[in-house]
């Protein structure tokens, strides 16, 4: 019989190797099936050791106790994350009841921009709030200074966060704001205005955030243009 062409014959290294993955799986499942295996023979655990890149080489126990040291310390690191979230969410919250607060009692559009600004003071990684009205002085709609941000970044949408180039933050902020959030403000489709925060960190305003707080927002500040617009 002659033999596939596509067979090759292994040579001895390539045989030794196998060899020795199949001893490692053997040793690997006896550990597995006997986890008190090294309490039989404590002397043998004392003996075993691991190459290590700093120390050259340690026992199992010192690995062992490395490795819980690194998790603890990951761990750490994930509490001090998560209490740093929980901080930041608590002055997001106390900020936006304030400000709810404040807008309920506000009787006058213009008084609107000093809630926002205290409010801004008060919010972490934001630096500056502004609220573009899109009505001139005759009380009639106006939309030419913020034309292009309304149709690249707001087009069909009510809310923006992320960059803008040169051209488009001209007309709000300066270049040191690196981040923003756009809320569009409107009243069954028509556009009142536009309430805009920036931040100077490139990536606090981002599109994967949550934007409940600011589709609330919209609301309260809508409490209060609506009925200074409609009773002009």
């Amino acid at each position: 019989m002659s033999k596939n062409k596509d067979n090759k014959t292994l040579t001895a290294a390539e045989l030794q190797a196998d060899e020795q993955l199949m001893q490692a799986a053997l040793v690997i499942d006896h550990l597995q099936q006997h986890p008190d295996f090294f309490l039989q023979h404590p002397g043998l655990l004392a003996e075993l050791r691991l190459p290590h890149q700093q120390k050259g080489s340690i026992s199992l126990v010192e690995r062992k106790l490395e490795l819980q040291r690194e998790k603890i310390s990951a761990l750490e690191e994930e509490i001090t994350r998560l209490m740093g979230i929980a901080r930041h969410n608590e002055l997001i919250f106390k900020a936006l009841n304030q400000l709810h607060v404040d807008l309920m009692q506000c009787q006058h559009a213009e008084e609107l921009q000093q809630h926002l600004d205290s409010f801004t003071a008060a919010m972490p990684g934001v630096h500056a709030c502004k609220l573009f009205s899109f009505v001139d002085g005759n009380n009639q709609p106006d939309f030419s200074q913020f034309e292009l941000l309304l149709n690249r970044r707001l087009n069909g949408r009510k809310l923006y966060l992320g960059r803008l180039n040169q051209e488009e933050q001209q007309h709000i902020f300066p270049a040191s704001i690196h981040s923003v959030a756009l809320q569009l403000i409107q009243v069954q489709d028509n556009p009142l205005a536009l309430l805009a925060f920036g931040s100077e960190q490139d990536d606090h305003f981002q599109p994967e955030m949550d934007n409940l707080f600011l589709a609330h927002l919209a609301e309260l500040v809508v409490r209060v243009l609506s009925p200074a617009h409609h009773a002009a």
